[in-house]
């Protein structure tokens, strides 16, 4: 996204210390509302097609991006529970400020985790009207994919070595961790993103391709049977995606599990052809998905 410039819009207090951007000039009223939650590192217009999506939202629907406190560099040492306390916070802000109107939240990456998590954990939170996820690629495959063996063992081991420790929110050092992040990350985090074997029980591992129809009933078709209408749109050329993993299979198996405990999977759903994996391309891939999110809202 461009630096350099101004963009119009409201800031939101919706927390004691958090806040929350809608783009859009000052005096609108729209009655609907987009809560945009970014991935790992992600803040305030990191993510290129926000702006373009802002643009193109019809009146009745505002896009609104919020910051957590795992927003930029904080990622390293919160829990994606703590993401869904705040989340929820925020979407009852905008519950509160436009009661006869919907609630959208918009996932990217890491906030697809955020999105999943929001319908299925333990716990009460105001509902949605809609979930879209937008690359919602494995952390742990990536990491698998950009990390030499050695690395991702080498951490894996001292993190666990932490966590039986009773060390897990102590930030593992950075010689460990440095060569893939400048961010200090716990040894909870750290097992929750590379989650490893043999049980692969990572808080954040909601999108490897490699669960079984079981694990995916508990996530999946978990979140299906809330009932709430979900799109899962994913990169063509998302280049964290593993080689070998086929997108529209693996696609496939989440819609199965969505629909068989009752749930609707939006028309829009569906790979974008030519995505890598923030749109940073521009251009038609860009163009594909602000379409699917118009469509989404429309059948809302």
């Amino acid at each position: 996204m461009e630096t350099g410039s101004k963009h119009p819009g409201v800031l939101h207090h919706y927390s004691r210390r958090l806040v929350a951007f809608e783009h859009g000039q000052t005096g609108a009223s729209p009655s609907n509302t987009i809560i945009f939650i970014g991935g790992l590192t992600d803040g305030l217009l990191t993510v290129p097609y926000t702006l373009p999506l802002a643009k193109a939202l019809p009146n009745a629907y505002s896009l609104v991006e919020v910051l957590l406190s795992s927003s930029y560099s904080g990622w390293g040492t919160v829990s994606i529970n703590q993401d869904v306390k705040e989340i929820a916070q925020c979407v009852a802000y905008f519950q509160n400020l436009r009661p006869q109107g919907k609630v959208v939240l918009l996932g990217h990456s890491t906030g697809c985790q955020d999105v999943l998590h929001y319908l299925i954990a333990d716990g009460e939170r105001p509902r949605i009207d809609g979930g879209i996820l937008h690359s919602s690629v494995s952390d742990r495959e990536a990491l698998t994919k950009v990390l030499p063996p050695a690395d991702y063992e080498n951490g894996v081991k001292l993190a666990r070595e932490y966590v039986d420790d009773n060390r897990g929110g102590d930030v593992l050092p950075a010689r460990f961790t440095g060569a893939l992040f400048s961010t200090p990350i716990s040894a909870n985090r750290w097992m929750s993103l590379a989650s490893p074997g043999p049980d692969h029980a990572g808080e954040d591992d909601y999108f490897s391709s490699d669960f079984d129809d079981e694990r995916l009933k508990r996530t999946f078709g978990k979140a299906g049977a809330t009932g709430t209408r979900l799109s899962l749109l994913y990169g063509g050329s998302d280049q964290y995606v593993p080689d070998a993993v086929d997108k529209g299979a693996l696609l496939g198996k989440w819609f199965r599990h969505i629909q068989e405990a009752g749930g609707v999977v939006d028309e829009s759903a569906g790979i974008i052809e030519g995505a890598t994996h923030t749109l940073k391309e521009g251009g038609k891939p860009t163009e594909d998905l602000i379409d699917r999110v118009i469509g989404f809202i429309s059948r809302l």
